[in-house]
């Protein structure tokens, strides 16, 4: 997935969002703070989705014989 396609998907979210909150609660305050706190929730998600993923790799590789190299 880009960079760029990520970044739009997340706007349209927290976008949405945003507005939800705004029309449940009446208070642009309370839209921010709440759309700022589910910003930062979603960075956390993807950074350790990201994280299991390398993990993920790195213990495959470990598993996967090597090749042993002559003497």
């Amino acid at each position: 997935m880009s960079f760029l396609l990520f970044l739009r998907g997340l706007v349209i979210v927290l976008l949405a969002f945003a507005i939800s909150i705004y029309l449940l609660t009446g208070s642009l305050w309370a839209a921010f703070v709440q759309t700022l706190i589910c910003g930062i929730f979603i960075q956390v998600g993807y950074f350790v989705a990201v994280m299991l993923l390398v993990w993920r790799s790195v213990s495959k590789e470990s598993v996967t014989p090597k090749s042993h190299i002559a003497r």
